[in-house]
């Protein structure tokens, strides 16, 4: 996934101050070049801490086990977009959000050593997901309530009723990305799952 200074000047929002956008700006050129850079709001007493936007990480989601049928309550990370998991916006029908689990990176480096991959590649795979080159799995370092770094996999979106994750006993937001995180994480969803570039023609053949 290239993620050039030309890309990332595309989806600097307009509403940000110059400074902030700047912030932004930079922080997102460091983290393509596979420098750090901090993913969440600093404090669990933000504006946030009562609603649900995209990006948010919450205790609660109800995983379905495909092989075995099972359900398990898992922490998760919500890429239904902040508008669709609102409360007060009325639906005609109810609204079901779409969360993605959150996994330990060490859990997921040891799925990738148990597939029998030579360390050589798991030490180039680790390296692209941590600057953000990896398209189908967005990286979350460690720093606030996460005590180590984690990644989501787009190709593991699970989805459940609003209304049974707001009923649930396990509900607990966990935190809010800041504009770093939440940007990177909106840039990165859109090519995984709208990727204009797929250099496929879909003009029907000629009749023969």
């Amino acid at each position: 996934m290239n993620l050039d200074a030309e890309t990332l000047l595309q989806q600097i929002p307009y509403y940000l101050t110059s400074e902030d956008q700047k912030v932004l700006l930079d922080e997102l050129t460091a983290i393509s070049r596979g420098g750090t850079a901090e993913y969440l709001l600093g404090t669990s007493r933000d504006s946030f801490t009562e609603v649900m936007l995209q990006g948010d990480g919450w205790r609660g989601f109800q995983l379905f086990l495909f092989e075995t049928g099972d359900r398990r309550s898992v922490r998760g990370i919500v890429l239904s977009n902040s508008c669709d998991v609102n409360p007060e916006n009325p639906r005609d029908i109810p609204a079901r959000m779409i969360f993605a689990p959150l996994v330990k990176l060490a859990a997921y480096k040891a799925l990738l050593e148990a597939r029998g991959i030579s360390a050589e590649r798991i030490a180039d795979k680790i390296a692209a997901i941590r600057a953000q080159k990896t398209s189908n799995i967005f990286y979350l370092p460690a720093g606030g309530v996460l005590q180590e770094d984690y990644v989501v996999r787009f190709d593991d979106a699970h989805n459940m009723p609003f209304a049974a994750h707001a009923k649930s006993e396990d509900r607990e937001k966990l935190f809010t990305l800041n504009n770093t995180g939440f940007y990177m994480l909106v840039l990165k969803l859109s090519v995984h799952f709208c990727r204009l570039q797929e250099k496929v023609n879909r003009k029907p053949a000629e009749a023969a």
